[in-house]
């Protein structure tokens, strides 16, 4: 990451679609991807993004519904920490040159189910492919 890069994220606030839009351009550039990856990441209460960027998946298949229960125990965990206000953001990267496929609508409908039922604040899910960052319109999810 450059340090012209890091000044922006530095200064970024999520306050909108587009603003969640523009950190995971920042945080996933260059676009390419070799498999199919779920990322997660943290906004402050502040609007403002944590430095806690992580892989948590690397798969093609869509997780059972015990590990999305887990996977939400682990972030309510590190929530409780870090403190009041925190919310995720997620990103499902895969190779390709489509739009939003099946599976992205499946899994972005596992994690948004999973954040509500857990009581996890939860921003619009984003997918990267190797040409665009596009976020998963609730349009998409009744596809």
């Amino acid at each position: 990451m450059d340090h012209e890069t890091r000044i922006e994220l530095d200064h970024l606030k999520i306050s909108t679609q587009r603003d969640l839009h523009r950190l995971w351009e920042l945080l996933m550039q260059p676009l390419g991807f070799r498999s199919t990856s779920v990322w997660v990441t943290l906004i402050g209460a502040d609007d403002r993004p944590e430095r806690f960027l992580i892989e948590i998946a690397e798969s093609e298949l869509l997780p059972e519904a015990d590990q999305v229960r887990s996977l939400f125990e682990a972030l309510r965990q590190i929530i409780a920490e870090e403190g009041e206000g925190l919310s995720v953001a997620f990103l499902i990267t895969r190779p390709g040159r489509d739009g939003v496929s099946r599976f992205d609508r499946e899994l972005t409908g596992l994690l948004t189910n999973g954040a509500r039922a857990a009581g996890v604040g939860c921003h619009p899910v984003h997918v990267a492919n190797d040409v665009a960052i596009r976020a998963v319109a609730p349009d998409d999810l009744a596809a």
